[in-house]
């Protein structure tokens, strides 16, 4: 469990003794995070087979998105990467790699706002307007090269990949450990706890921003091949949340599948071969047309 679902998950427990609902607010999931810069010559050592390059997206209000770009010859696509909120470059390319190792398509990651390399303030506005403005960029960058574009979000960052999809038709998308509804994962999360915090905390209270975020509605009008996927494992996400955005998709079974990885948890369902196989099949899918 990442380091704010842990004080999420104590918070809940100190109101035992509080004895009142919990109000679940935007900081709990998204708050800043620094990191140290990413070590280009300890990852280009470990990675030959990848060209790795930075860059800075200044965003409209001021703030400085951090990105890391890794290419290969063999690329026959590009996967844009939005990460788990604990998720830093500096720290976890080098997890991402494993997860698209011997994958032949380069692999564009970046940094939430506040998070490691970035700057600003998050806040789930503000990341659904950088992921849009990023994605449009590298889509204008990959269609002018004639190059399929896939999404790939996990956690945190498969809502930030979900919004996308609203907004545009992608070639290709990927939604890794996700969820249906934040009351949902409330409810999840109370069910976790133990029954003296489950005696206390007798409901929840959502604010306003992520009353009803998730990606159920956003499944429900998906319009492009999808990938699910989540560890069989998973106690944060739980398997039955991404089965049931797998079962709203209004998609044929040749666009859309769900991956339920047996033995991985929440944040290593992508570093499988079942995962391999199945952004391989989701490569071809795409090439089909």
């Amino acid at each position: 469990m990442s380091r704010p679902l842990r004080r999420l998950a104590a918070v809940m427990c100190c109101l035992v003794l509080a004895g009142c609902a919990f109000r679940v607010q935007e900081s709990h999931l998204v708050r800043p995070m620094p990191a140290p810069p990413t070590d280009l010559a300890a990852l280009r050592a470990a990675t030959p087979a990848y060209t790795a390059t930075e860059a800075r997206i200044p965003t409209p209000d001021g703030a400085s998105l951090y990105q890391l770009r890794l290419q290969r010859p063999d690329a026959r696509a590009t996967v844009l990467y939005f990460g788990g909120n604990g998720y830093r470059i500096g720290l976890h390319a080098g997890h991402s790699l494993r997860a698209y190792d011997a994958l032949p398509v380069d692999l564009v990651l970046v940094d939430h706002r506040g998070y490691g390399g970035s700057t600003g303030t998050p806040t789930i506005a503000a990341l659904q307007a950088d992921a849009l403005q990023v994605y449009d960029a590298l889509r204008a960058e990959t269609a002018a090269a004639g190059r399929a574009l896939i999404v790939h979000g996990q956690s945190l960052g498969s809502f930030l990949a979900g919004h996308v999809a609203d907004a545009r038709t992608l070639d290709g998308l990927v939604l890794e450990s996700s969820m249906t509804t934040t009351e949902d994962w409330a409810a999840a999360m109370r069910a976790r706890s133990g029954f003296w915090t489950r005696l206390a905390v007798r409901r929840f209270d959502i604010a306003p921003a992520l009353q009803q975020a998730g990606n159920l509605e956003i499944a429900r009008r998906l319009d492009e091949p999808v990938l699910f996927v989540v560890g069989e494992r998973d106690v944060v996400t739980a398997p039955r949340f991404t089965q049931a955005l797998y079962d709203a998709a209004p998609l044929p079974a040749s666009d859309r599948r769900l991956l339920v990885v047996p033995g991985r948890g929440h944040n290593d369902a992508s570093v499988s071969p079942q995962f391999h196989e199945a952004l391989l099949a989701l490569l071809d899918r795409i090439e089909r047309g």
